[in-house]
């Protein structure tokens, strides 16, 4: 690992999905199932990833039990990964909540550090713990040690590292209690043996947790590649034949597929909409278009759905409706056509210009108002406004 790595701790993306619970005891698992994420006021009470939930409501009698929603989470661990992934060479987010930055060759770290707290904030809804090492590792413990919104560093790792228990290796049980016979209960005593020595009681685990203990960061991040389509998709139970029904929920999946391309900062330049019908045995009827110019705005996506659907004569009642993007386009190419020639309607040129206040600031964009025309210096005859 070349480091340094910053590491941001959020909610588990199973909790993380549902921002409204944070501040309670909260688990996401199935009825008769293992525990799959718990938040931090049910960890107080005991409560674990892995245990039954019927265990974890036996510890914890006012715990909110969450079912589980592994597509929601995966999708909000790519919105986040693609949220940072203009920040650091090398970027893992995992379901955990867990998300590692390598800063190598960063020549701007601490804006880069701060503007990841913001871009974790905005899409969790939490203050993320952050931290700041050599390595995923040590970088990971730190942040557990940070207060929310705050970035802890460990410099030294080696010496960070020594004071903390053996159970942040995250051994098997058998493997905890082995340490445990021989007297290891730090991770400083564990650094102290020989790579070969703790390999010959563990097995190759030993070596691993021996470099891990000195700091030495035997691992490498697992770097995140942006996919190249996307979609959002509703199924109704029942079925709806209801037009407006349809274009609430096609606003809606152009809202949500409008934050991920911001935070990727990407448009769209191919629009597929599919809609399944009711009892029909053949194919999903399709509607796609190539834009001249990428979408990304919610009111530039739904433009384009909406005047699908009112033209639209689905064969019976839908079942589901969905939109996919199987081509983007990187922003910055967009730049190129804001202003060319007129083309854009007024509804496209307003969304860019709040793209572009969003990221700029609101004086990226000036309107001009005479102030005092009979004024003899010429700076003061008009008066600049953010438009």
């Amino acid at each position: 690992m070349g480091g340094p790595v910053c590491c941001g701790l959020v909610p588990h993306l199973e909790l993380a999905t549902r921002p409204h619970l944070y501040g309670g005891p909260v688990v996401a698992g199935a009825c008769e199932g293992p525990v799959v994420a718990a938040s931090e006021e049910a960890l107080a009470f005991g409560v674990r990833a892995g245990m039954s939930v019927r265990q974890a409501e036996h510890r914890c009698p006012a715990v909110v039990v969450l079912e589980p929603a592994p597509e929601a989470a995966e999708r909000l661990r790519n919105l986040l990964a693609a949220a940072l992934y203009d920040l650091a060479p090398l970027v893992e987010v995992r379901i955990e909540g867990i998300a590692w930055l390598d800063l190598e060759g960063v020549p701007k770290r601490g804006e880069a550090i701060r503007e990841a707290r913001r871009r974790l904030r905005q899409a969790t809804g939490a203050e993320p713990r952050l931290g700041l090492a050599a390595g995923p590792f040590s970088a990971r413990l730190a942040a557990a040690r940070a207060r929310p919104g705050r970035l802890l560093e460990a410099n030294d790792a080696a010496a960070f590292l020594a004071p903390l228990p053996t159970v942040e290796l995250q051994l098997e049980p058998e493997l905890m209690e082995r340490l445990d016979l021989l007297g290891l209960r730090t991770l400083g005593q564990v650094a102290a043996l020989g790579p070969r020595q703790l390999e010959s009681q563990l097995g190759r685990v030993g070596r691993r947790a021996v470099l891990l203990a000195r700091g030495r960061e035997p691992e490498w991040l697992r770097p995140w590649r942006p996919p190249l389509f996307t979609s959002a998709h509703r199924q109704f139970e029942p079925p709806v034949e209801d037009r407006e029904a349809l274009l609430f929920v096609a606003r809606a999946l152009a809202g949500d597929l409008a934050v991920e391309l911001g935070l990727r900062g990407a448009g769209a330049k191919k629009i597929r909409m599919r809609v399944e019908t009711e009892g029909r045995g053949g194919s999903p009827e399709e509607r796609e278009s190539l834009v001249r110019h990428p979408l990304s705005s919610p009111a530039e996506l739904f433009g384009l759905l909406s005047s699908w659907l009112r033209d639209w004569q689905p064969a019976g009642p839908v079942a589901l409706l969905a939109v996919e993007l199987p081509e983007l386009e990187a922003a910055g190419r967009r730049q190129l056509r804001l202003w060319s020639g007129g083309d854009g309607s007024k509804e496209e040129v307003d969304a860019a210009l709040e793209r572009l206040q969003e990221r700029h600031g609101e004086s990226v964009a000036l309107s001009i108002h005479p102030a005092l025309p009979a004024s003899p210096l010429p700076e003061q005859r008009y008066e600049l406004t953010p438009r």
